[in-house]
């Protein structure tokens, strides 16, 4: 294993930690962060411009691989209450919204 790489991934992880602190993510759990980044990464826009993903995708996702279906649902919910995503029930089952930033 190359140091110099170690190196690289040492300062991309300082990097993304003030990033984190900095948007207040830091104040998330590891479950929560993770699951909300996982619906950012892959959002798309509706037809009516609505940044929107499906829990199906987001659960696909390879950070999210390790955390199981009833802990992926918790942490949702903990996202709902703090409206970090939004559960539009005119999107149907399964699709959420981002909040406009």
């Amino acid at each position: 294993m190359s140091s110099g790489i170690l190196v690289q991934i040492a300062q991309l992880r300082d990097l993304l930690n003030t990033m984190e602190l900095d948007l207040g993510l830091d104040k998330l759990s590891p479950n929560e962060r993770d699951v909300l980044l996982a619906f950012y990464a892959n959002a798309w826009n509706d037809a009516e411009d609505r940044s929107v993903c499906t829990t199906d995708v987001v659960r696909d996702h390879p950070t999210l691989r390790r955390i199981s279906q009833p802990t992926f649902h918790r942490t949702l919910k903990k996202l709902v209450d703090k409206g970090l995503v939004l559960q539009n029930r005119a999107l149907g089952a399964g699709l959420y919204q981002l909040p406009n930033q």
